[in-house]
């Protein structure tokens, strides 16, 4: 198993392009907030002091989501060449039992989507540190190398499961494309929570990105928000919380987001199990 881990982590990060489509959701994201989001954005929170730089954060929490959704979903993409170019068989002539062959494509997603969405972190800070004077908190890193390793087991399952449906990469290749135009919306990217209609917010209460860009943001703003809501009436840091996509479903911090993630987990796992036991009888 850990050679198939060295094996994947190697094909990735030696294929240039591959890694780059892969952030092609992150960086659609970053443009559309820096070009035309940012302002309009700003401009309903223009009373909050120090408001330019919490929005920053903001929009670094929801693209941390688009690239573990997107990263992962690249990673596991090796899974569908294998299985297309009969790799898995000869894989199943060794010693490794299929547990072992999909915990090691599982694994080495979960890797390359937390390196992924740490790099976002790092490269899209130092950006806002020259454009918007942000300060960079280092002493939330290994909280965010925690949540980035929570946020790749989530997507890597969410992605394994979207593959037991397709056996070739033209197949997945459409889906790839849709997944990674729709995670700026599901992260809550390219509009915040509050601004879709009621019917929209209860869909993404069941959606396991729109608690991922909570826990991101949650962390992330905390400092921010102790800052720029010091003298600011509870009501309005309430609005705040539930327009922005801060507080979902009545949960506003960070252990409780993170919870709703290890739930989502069991979840899929067990959908995982559920839907690998249909197509081995449909087979």
């Amino acid at each position: 198993m850990i050679s198939l881990i060295k094996r994947n982590l190697m094909l990735y990060f030696n294929n240039r392009q591959r890694v780059f489509f892969s952030l092609m959701g992150a960086i659609i994201s970053f443009i559309l907030y820096v070009l035309f989001l940012k302002n309009g954005i700003q401009s309903d929170w223009k009373s909050i002091h120090e408001g330019t730089k919490l929005l920053d954060l903001w929009l670094i929490g929801g693209t941390m989501t688009v690239t573990a959704i997107t990263t992962t979903q690249s990673a596991l993409n090796q899974k569908i060449m294998d299985k297309e170019n009969n790799r898995i068989d000869d894989l199943m002539l060794t010693d490794t039992s299929k547990l072992g062959i999909n915990a090691g494509y599982v694994f080495s997603s979960v890797i390359i989507g937390t390196i992924m969405q740490v790099a976002v972190y790092i490269i899209m800070s130092f950006y806002f540190l020259f454009a918007d004077n942000l300060s960079i908190n280092y002493e939330q890193l290994i909280a965010i190398i925690l949540i980035a390793i929570l946020s790749s087991f989530v997507w890597t399952m969410v992605n394994m499961i979207i593959d037991l449906f397709f056996d070739n990469q033209a197949s997945i290749s459409g889906v790839n494309s849709i997944v990674g135009t729709c995670s700026g919306f599901f992260a809550g990217v390219y509009m915040p929570l509050g601004t879709l209609p009621n019917a929209g917010q209860k869909i993404m209460e069941f959606i396991p990105a729109s608690y991922n860009s909570a826990l991101y943001r949650n962390l992330l703003m905390k400092h921010q928000m102790n800052i720029s809501f010091k003298n600011v009436p509870a009501k309005f840091l309430t609005s705040f919380d539930k327009n922005m996509g801060l507080k979902i479903n009545g949960i506003s911090n960070i252990m409780g987001h993170t919870i709703i993630l290890f739930i989502f987990i069991v979840i899929l796992i067990i959908l995982f199990y559920l839907f690998s036991l249909l197509k081995r009888k449909n087979a």
